[in-house]
Formats: C-alpha cells, sequence, structure tokens
C-alpha cells in the first residue's frame, strides 16, 4: 500500500514551444471556436494546456466533457464537434465505420490503467486486493458503460480466469476463487465516470472505504492537496485502456482541429500526458 503526499508532486503550467504562433499578427482576429469532446479522465490536462493553446491560436477552447460512450452517440447524433477524444479507441473505430471521421484519420494516442484508492485515513485498513473482498466493505466504482467501469469489469475477470482458476498456470489460491462476485457485492454506488469515483472517496465521509479508478486521477487529486492512499494492481491483472484522438468530418476548423489533435501526438503533448499519470 502506498501513501501519495502532494508535495512529492509538482503541479505543472504547461507553456511548450510546440504552442507557439506561426506567425504575428498586430491586428485583431476574431477568436476561431474550437469544440472538443473529450473524455472526462483527460479534462484537467486539458484544461493545464488550453490556455495557452488558445493564445497561440487565436481561438477558445470549449470542452465538452463526460464518459467516452455519451460523447459518441451525442456526435452521431449530430451535435457539433471538431475533436473527439476518447478514453476507449473503440469508439473512433465506430465512427470511422460511419465515415464521420476528417480523412478516415484517427491516432491511438495515450494509455492509462487502473489503481485501487483508499481514502487518507483507511478506517477499515485496507492493504491488499484480498481486502477488498472482506464483507461489509463500501466500494465505489464507474460504471461499466464507461471506460473505466468497463476496465473494472475486465480485471476483476482476470482475476477469477486465472488467480481464481486452479486450471490455469497462474493460479495463487482458493480465496481467489470467486473474486469478481465477491468484490461486486461490496459495491454500493456506480459512478459515472472515473473522477466521480475519486471524488466520492477522497471525501472520507465514510461513504465510501475504497474505490477503483484512472491512476491519472488519483495523482490529479494528489496534486490538488488530497491526501490519498492507493494500491497497485499487478500489471497482469490490470486493464490497460487505450485513449483515441479525431477530427470530426465537417468541422468549419479542419487546420486548427488538426493542429490540436497533432499537438497530443507531439512529444511535448505526450511529456505533459506523462505528468498527469497517463503512458504512451
Amino acid at each position: 500500500m502506498i501513501a501519495i503526499c502532494a508535495s512529492a508532486l509538482g503541479y505543472l503550467y504547461y507553456t511548450g514551444s510546440f504552442l507557439a504562433s506561426d506567425s504575428q499578427s498586430s491586428s485583431p482576429r476574431l477568436q476561431t471556436e474550437l469544440r472538443v469532446f473529450i473524455a472526462s479522465s483527460l479534462v484537467n490536462v486539458a484544461q493545464n494546456t488550453s490556455q495557452s493553446f488558445e493564445k497561440a491560436n487565436n481561438c477558445k477552447i470549449i470542452l465538452n466533457s463526460g464518459g467516452s460512450n455519451s460523447l459518441y452517440q451525442q456526435i452521431i447524433s449530430g451535435s457539433p464537434c471538431d475533436v473527439f477524444i476518447s478514453a476507449d479507441f473503440k469508439w473512433e473505430n465506430q465512427l470511422n465505420v460511419s465515415k464521420l471521421l476528417y480523412n478516415s484519420n484517427y491516432q491511438n494516442f495515450t494509455t492509462n490503467t487502473l489503481t485501487v484508492i483508499l481514502p487518507k485515513d483507511n478506517p477499515k485498513n485496507i492493504s491488499s486486493l484480498l481486502d477488498l473482498i472482506k464483507p461489509g466493505l463500501k466500494i465505489v466504482i464507474a460504471d461499466q458503460s464507461v471506460p473505466a467501469g468497463s476496465y473494472t469489469n475486465t480485471t476483476l475477470t482476470k482475476i477469477d480466469q486465472t488467480w481464481g482458476n486452479s486450471s490455469n498456470p497462474q493460479y495463487i489460491g482458493s480465496q481467489w476463487q470467486n473474486y469478481r462476485a465477491n468484490f461486486l457485492a461490496n459495491v454500493v454506488s456506480y459512478e459515472i465516470n472515473a473522477e466521480d469515483v475519486v471524488g466520492k472517496v477522497s471525501l472520507g465521509l465514510g461513504t465510501a472505504d475504497a474505490g477503483v479508478a484512472f491512476i491519472s486521477d488519483s495523482i490529479y487529486k494528489t496534486m490538488q492537496g488530497s491526501q490519498l492512499q492507493y494500491i497497485p494492481i499487478p500489471s497482469s491483472i490490470n486493464t490497460r485502456g487505450t485513449y483515441g484522438i479525431a477530427v470530426i468530418n465537417g468541422t468549419r476548423t479542419t487546420d486548427l482541429a488538426t493542429k490540436y489533435m497533432n499537438f497530443w501526438l507531439s512529444s511535448e503533448g505526450q511529456n505533459l500526458l506523462q505528468t498527469f499519470g497517463f503512458g504512451t
């Protein structure tokens, strides 16, 4: 079990050279609106660089955040969108099949993994994954309709199929059998995104003894001063989410949308993502 100390992480306000404007003009220009539909787990890192990008490109970024599935539904229903960034690249793939992506181009640009989070005082003395199936615990996870919830379900299933399966080479004991069912029996709330999971656990009001969220969300909460604890989930059973990004067909600001997409694909964008706990 690891305690994350806020002082160990410095909050970065990003002003990378990639955002530098291609040209300077003394005459004022009207700002272009860039509508970005973005998975909620990426909002914090996106807001960190929005001001610099806006200034360099004389634009206004309008972030529409939520669960990736909900954002996908909004796009196919005709909601105006210039750039779509999801926590599961399958949604970009589906848009591409429907011919809704500019130049049929979408990229996998970052990853995220899960972690178990605990309130700073950890009143139930949880110190291992096995502790999470003790009767009477209150666990909060994301709903399965959103990536964080789907990945949690996949990880629980992996535990059943490996650590708790006596016929599997990774079997480690009968205590892991039926882990998924025993874990879900302790779930008291399914949230609409991973951010809300972190929020409930970090409040420390006794409504949640533990939660499962993206590591990026727990790191950002620590940047804000929350003294969360967490239990790492081993890579053999963890589920790595792959994020997708694409420019939407029909955008009236193709060049700007493409530049925004390319920023996140650049080394500067990737470094910023890593600062907030995302992977490459």
